[in-house]
């Protein structure tokens, strides 16, 4: 896997991802394991999340990385919605 660099907004420190709680390590993780699977390209998942994001900034909801990872959470659930639907 080639290393994933950081998306916009992602809180980070030194270059790596920084999580508040456990929740956001694991959607973090989730969506790592679905790109090295094959399932969910990280060009993909950048330009979805970015999508997101860009939707709650407009109406002024995106502040702190708790809300930022609940925007990562978001789109995951909407990927594996899905997935799932294949």
């Amino acid at each position: 896997m080639s290393r994933l660099d950081p998306l916009p907004g992602q809180p980070q420190s030194g270059g790596e991802p920084v999580f508040d709680a456990p929740w956001q390590a694991r959607a973090f993780a989730m969506a790592v394991h679905l790109n090295e699977q094959g399932l969910l390209p990280w060009t993909e998942w950048s330009s979805r999340l970015s999508a997101v994001i860009e939707r709650h900034e407009k109406q002024g909801a995106v502040r702190t990385g708790d809300d930022y990872y609940g925007l990562w959470l978001e789109t995951l659930e909407a990927i594996v919605a899905e997935l799932d639907s294949r």
